[in-house]
């Protein structure tokens, strides 16, 4: 669990009950994560498009975020 769901909890029984509030929410991340993971973009290099590196940093940016927020979303 990334300790960033932490942040601003100054004793162990309020992490504790953090980590408790955001278990609850499990089923909610899962659905989320199905979502978002339909949302993973790919996009081809098209060599006769003089921006398609710009499209495919995008992509690459985007993609990028989804997977922090996937990762954030890993509650154990």
């Amino acid at each position: 669990m990334d300790t960033r769901w932490f942040k601003g909890c100054k004793t162990k029984a309020e992490r504790e009950e953090r980590k408790k509030e955001l278990m609850s929410y499990r089923n909610a991340f899962d659905a989320l994560r199905e979502m978002i993971e339909g949302d993973f973009e790919e996009a081809p290099p098209d060599y006769n498009n003089p921006s398609w590196s710009h499209k495919q940093a995008d992509v690459n940016g985007a993609n990028r975020k989804l997977k922090q927020i996937l990762k954030l979303m890993e509650i154990k």
